[in-house]
């Protein structure tokens, strides 16, 4: 008889359909179910068992400052200018992504490889703000250049809008490492370049995808689960960041990463597009 290998433990298992999960929610694909092994039956010994002996657990170290910084978690105190300084001298788009070239007081921007900024028609009526670069869109250097993009294409092709007639831009100016989720931290240091993109861009409609940019943008603690579909008014905000009194009709929906891992919602998706289109035919 050959030897099947040590026994998966319960906690091993839960870890194991973590990973699984995990993979699901990165696209990753399995190309075989991964089956547990059976544990071999335990030895008949005529000896009373003693009691197992639970290793001592270690204390749980908060990370340093300097190990958040280098795995790319950055760090809220900074001495450089902040982010609604640098978004409030911008008066035109390019000034903008100038400002955001220039900007040091992210941390995310030591460890991706470019700053995306917005690709589409500058004098577009949709302007659609995701959530934060990927591999790809870190690569090129422009919002939706993989996988999530070509989806989205299709999606606004689906109603006619092609690809060049609607302006993208994501919450974040820099790929998060590993494409983790960004912290609070770094969300709050890109909001005033978002908010300023927008009011100087000045879209008749607003698509926000994905949970991060329609809580952030709306002050919202809504999961985007009951967000999407819904239209909901954005309140402009002027160079200091305050409202301006104006408002831009909003749309949240699910964000193409979200919609290529789970497949099943992209029925709701074109209820969204249908929803967009009724909007863009009733403000003709």
């Amino acid at each position: 008889m050959t030897d099947s290998g040590p026994a998966l433990t319960l906690q091993d298992e839960k870890a194991l359909q973590a990973l699984i999960a995990w993979w699901a929610d990165a696209g990753i694909e399995m190309d075989e179910p991964i089956v547990s092994r059976p544990a071999p039956a335990a030895p008949v010994s005529s000896q009373p068992s003693e009691p197992r002996r639970q290793p001592a657990s270690e204390p749980i170290r908060a990370a340093t400052p300097q190990a958040a910084r280098a795995a790319g978690f950055g760090d809220s105190r900074t001495t450089v200018p902040s982010a609604q300084a640098s978004a409030s001298k911008a008066e035109s788009l390019e000034a903008l992504k100038q400002a955001i070239d220039s900007f040091e007081g992210c941390a995310l921007k030591r460890t991706a490889r470019n700053t995306v900024f917005a690709r589409g028609d500058k004098a577009a009526r949709i302007m659609l703000v995701g959530e934060a670069p990927g591999r790809e869109e870190d690569e090129h250097g422009e919002p939706f250049a993989g996988q999530s993009g070509r989806l989205l294409d299709r999606m606004f092709a689906a109603i006619g809008v092609e690809r060049d007639q609607a302006y993208l831009t994501h919450m974040l100016s820099w790929r998060p490492p590993g494409n983790r989720a960004p912290t609070q931290d770094e969300v709050a240091q890109c909001l005033p370049f978002v908010e300023r993109h927008i009011a100087l861009k000045k879209p008749d409609i607003l698509i926000l995808a994905g949970e991060l940019g329609a809580r952030a943008l709306l002050r919202s603690d809504t999961a985007i689960t009951r967000l999407r579909g819904r239209w909901v008014d954005y309140a402009l905000r002027d160079a200091a960041g305050e409202p301006t009194g104006e408002l831009i009709k909003a749309l949240p929906i699910f964000s193409p990463r979200y919609l290529l891992a789970r497949p099943g919602e992209k029925r709701l998706a074109w209820q969204d597009m249908l929803a967009l289109s009724d909007q863009l035919d009733a403000s003709t």
